[in-house]
């Protein structure tokens, strides 16, 4: 673990229990230990020392901060096409790490509109992934309702799709790239006013492949 996130990461002195608590009680925390903890909103990373320690629970108080801006090598925006929630946040870590800006959640026609998506577990996922490869700042997400409402919101939309131009041509800081779900896009959606790319693949790609695969191509 690189960090430990706290909300209320700043302040003098915090006190820590519950799941928080489980992490350092993990690590074996020894009273007089100091660790680093963040709150992921501004660029500082917090150094304190533990003064008190019980079975529950330990108050750690301030002792230092230091900048720690981070820059992503690349802006990248991604969307994938809503498929199975469980797969999705298995997915969210692998994007998170790569360095992703954001990824964007639609509702296309071979979605299954029975999919509902819970956002603060998908935060928490995040978090966690962030405090083990020392991201200080979230992966953003954003939820369509149809590929109607994402085209008002975005007019540079590149799909991923089994043909189209060559992937590396799309610059990635002017362009947000969808991947379909299973099956990949309707004849309709296909059909709407929007560039396509192809991924250079041998077999037929899962959406979370194609997704993970987008992102290397661009960042790594």
């Amino acid at each position: 673990m690189q960090f430990l996130f706290h909300s209320q990461s700043g302040a003098d002195k915090i006190e820590l229990n519950n799941e928080a608590f489980l992490h350092l009680k993990a690590r074996r925390i020894k009273l007089s230990e100091c660790i680093t903890l963040k709150n992921l909103k501004d660029e500082f990373a917090y150094t304190y020392q533990c003064i008190e320690l019980s079975r529950r629970s330990c108050v750690l108080s301030l002792q230092d901060k230091k900048e720690d801006k981070q820059e992503l090598k690349s802006y990248l925006h991604l969307a994938l096409a809503v498929i199975d929630p469980k797969t999705i946040e298995k997915t969210l870590p692998f994007l998170n790490e790569l360095g992703v800006a954001k990824l964007s959640l639609v509702y296309m026609d071979f979605s299954q509109k029975n999919f509902k998506l819970d956002f603060k577990r998908m935060e928490k996922i995040l978090i966690e992934s962030s405090q083990q490869c020392g991201r200080a700042s979230l992966m953003q997400l954003e939820c369509f309702d149809d590929f109607k409402t994402f085209k008002q919101a975005y007019d540079n939309i590149v799909l991923i799709d089994f043909d189209g131009e060559d992937l590396m041509s799309f610059d990635p800081k002017e362009w947000v790239f969808l991947v379909g779900a299973e099956g990949g896009f309707s004849q309709q959606e296909r059909e709407e006013k929007v560039k396509k790319a192809k991924l250079q693949a041998n077999f037929i790609l899962k959406a979370q492949t194609a997704l993970i695969g987008v992102a290397s191509k661009f960042i790594i």
